[in-house]
């Protein structure tokens, strides 16, 4: 697999990992590889493992960061 991360522009690599995942038959293994690729994913695998629930996590992400969850999703999946 490759890693969505390879490249300099920070929206495409969200963009590469979202594809990657939504296109995945098994979007938890993908992340599980991913997560051992990046030690920064390690605290949301660890989340999500121990039954976080994944939208609850994310939004929780963005409240942290002061990011627009909406715009974000909109961001990375061309307005869809």
């Amino acid at each position: 697999m490759s890693n969505p991360f390879n490249t300099l522009n920070p929206m495409s690599n969200i963009q590469n990992a979202y594809r990657m995942l939504t296109q995945a038959s098994n979007p938890m293994q993908v992340f599980t590889q991913m997560a051992q690729q990046n030690p920064r994913l390690q605290p949301i695998l660890n989340a999500l493992n121990q039954g976080a629930n994944p939208q609850q996590l994310f939004m929780s992400m963005c409240q942290q960061r002061g990011i627009n969850p909406q715009q974000f999703l909109k961001n990375i999946t061309g307005g869809q």
